[in-house]
């Protein structure tokens, strides 16, 4: 399904990936909600500027073209850094001071990741500067990023709220697919943050919205408590109104025209959601046969089981009270969210396949109509009713399964590349919607918007 970088292969040369036949690009304003911004974001610049600068010294494999010249900026960095730990809360500036102390070669970069994993901390102002994996089917190897991202108070009070009547939620999960075992195995802590500055790898594209710490940090098999999820608001919400509600406003027919939707509202709820999905079980959850089903096929599944599990929690009674929002409301972002990965290519990831199998299995099973032009009509009903069909048989075939049989069977019927209904929106999207972006750039406040070249590819983006 993907396409792997080998270890020694030169360094990627392209500004986009997966390599496709078209790519153009949206471009999003960073602000920075910063009580003290003219004094730190000066130095967030300076720390992004010299970390595009070591990028552009490594080759795909992590490995310095120059020792000399990536030592230097090792050093201006850990230097800014430390300037920048004065400026902020000491929560803050202890973990800043932890990667300083990395870079300028005075800990390991595994040995810090794992000091700052076991605190358990997720900061007002999160810094990420050193090696971190942004995509793992693109290179394997962490390649040096920056990320500065400033806690969003409100929203993250109303994600506490969320997940302190997530059992009432589940309970409704557990009647509704009739699963009295459903349980979720572990919850990983979860920072909201609006992003302020991006740059490296970090900055190439396609954009995260969502990193995992430290596992993105080329740091595997740590306990549970020790990891979380770094959830950058505002990208997520950018890339939702750049591309997919122009997908969305060309091939849904439903209730409810994908720009009307309140993604304020839905979109965290839908991501929390998606986080716990991916954690849920049952009784007798056993993966052991994970291998030979084959590790693409399976996390394509494990994709789909986050999107429907975390779907039906964003529609339970508890969680539309406290996000303020409506079931159709939450439909309209799941359903036009399916367009959005699938557009991306099901053959390159997970996350695309499984929306490639969600919206097959919606249509083969008549719950959603697709025309000959790959438009697709849906209402809320029936979607919703699709949706818990679909997690009930994921749950059968794959959550609670003994061995990789109902999987196969699953993938076989609805995934990539069987012919289904879906293969006519994808093809419409990839033919006919090419002017829609695939990708985002960031730009500060007070600039100009980068430059966008007629095929698609654009000047190399402001680090905020």
């Amino acid at each position: 399904m993907s396409q792997l970088a080998s270890r020694n292969a030169p360094q990627l040369l392209s500004p986009f990936w997966p390599l496709d036949d078209q790519h153009s690009v949206g471009h999003v304003r960073l602000e920075a909600p910063l009580a003290n911004a003219d004094e730190v974001m000066p130095l967030l610049l300076s720390l992004a500027a010299q970390s595009d600068a070591m990028r552009s010294l490594q080759t795909s494999n992590g490995d310095a073209v120059s020792n000399l010249c990536a030592s230097a900026l090792r050093g201006e960095m850990a230097e800014d850094l430390r300037e920048l730990a004065q400026l902020v809360d000491e929560e803050s500036a202890t973990l800043i001071r932890m990667r300083a102390r990395a870079l300028a070669g005075r800990a390991g970069h595994k040995e810090t990741t794992l000091a700052i994993a076991s605190r358990g901390a997720s900061p007002a102002l999160e810094v990420v500067c050193g090696p971190l994996c942004t995509w793992r089917p693109k290179t394997r190897e962490p390649l040096h990023s920056f990320i500065a991202a400033a806690r969003n108070e409100r929203f993250q009070a109303i994600l506490d709220s969320l997940d302190a009547a997530l059992e009432d939620a589940l309970d409704e999960l557990r009647h509704d697919l009739d699963t009295p075992d459903l349980q979720l195995d572990f919850a990983l802590p979860f920072n909201v943050t609006d992003l302020i500055a991006s740059a490296g790898e970090a900055a190439g594209h396609p954009k995260h919205f969502a990193y995992f710490l430290p596992e993105d940090e080329g740091v595997d098999d740590l306990p549970l408590r020790e990891q979380r999820t770094l959830y950058l608001r505002n990208v997520h919400l950018a890339r939702y109104s750049l591309i997919t509600t122009p997908l969305a406003e060309a091939l849904l027919e439903g209730p409810r025209r994908a720009g009307e939707v309140e993604i304020e509202a839905t979109l965290m709820p839908w991501i929390r959601g998606h986080d716990h999905g991916h954690n849920l079980i049952v009784n007798g959850t056993d993966y052991s046969w994970m291998d030979t089903l084959g590790v693409e096929p399976f996390m394509m599944l494990q994709e789909a089981i986050a999107n429907v599990y975390g779907f039906l929690l964003t529609i339970s009674e508890p969680w539309l009270e406290i996000a303020e929002t409506s079931r159709l409301e939450m439909s309209a972002t799941h359903i036009a969210e399916i367009l959005h990965y699938m557009r991306r290519g099901p053959w390159h990831y997970g996350d695309c396949g499984s929306g490639y199998l969600e919206l097959s299995f919606l249509a083969e099973n008549g719950f959603v109509e697709i025309d000959a032009e790959g438009k697709v009509t849906w209402n809320e009903d029936d979607f919703c009713r699709g949706m818990t069909a679909l997690a009930g048989t994921l749950t059968e075939a794959t959550v609670g399964a003994p061995d990789k049989r109902g999987s196969e069977a699953l993938i076989e019927r609805y995934g990539w590349p069987t012919e289904t209904a879906a293969k006519r929106t994808l093809t419409t999207m990839r033919r006919e919607l090419g002017n829609v972006p695939t990708s985002l750039a960031f730009y500060s406040a007070g600039s100009p918007a980068p430059a966008t070249f007629a095929d698609g590819s654009s000047a190399p983006p402001l680090a905020a």
